[in-house]
């Protein structure tokens, strides 16, 4: 059974770090069908909530840090004069972004 359970979970891993669907899993972790219904049982009963609780533990934020560098914040929001400066359109126009090819 432990067997079975290492499998389970590498296949579960497998398809997570693969961003793939579930049909594409190779047979050598077992069927597809077999996994995407195992996964759903473990996830209506909270058994991946537990492992993580059990992996995680404590969290010790005492040398919790957020590194700047990587913290963006609009002009508006730090304070810059000249009001509004409209995120959702162009530098051109008023013609949205998402409708340019």
């Amino acid at each position: 059974m432990a067997h079975d359970n290492r499998r389970f979970i590498n296949a579960v891993s497998w398809i997570i770090r693969t961003g793939v669907p579930d049909r594409d899993l190779p047979p050598e972790y077992g069927d597809w069908k077999n996994t995407y219904y195992r996964f759903c049982r473990w996830r209506d009963r909270d058994v991946w909530k537990t492992i993580a609780a059990e992996v995680i533990g404590e969290v010790d934020t005492t040398w919790l840090m957020i590194d700047v560098t990587y913290s963006k914040v609009h002009a508006d929001g730090c304070g810059a004069v000249g009001g509004n400066q409209a995120i959702g359109r162009t530098k051109g126009g008023s013609i949205p972004k998402s409708t340019l090819l």
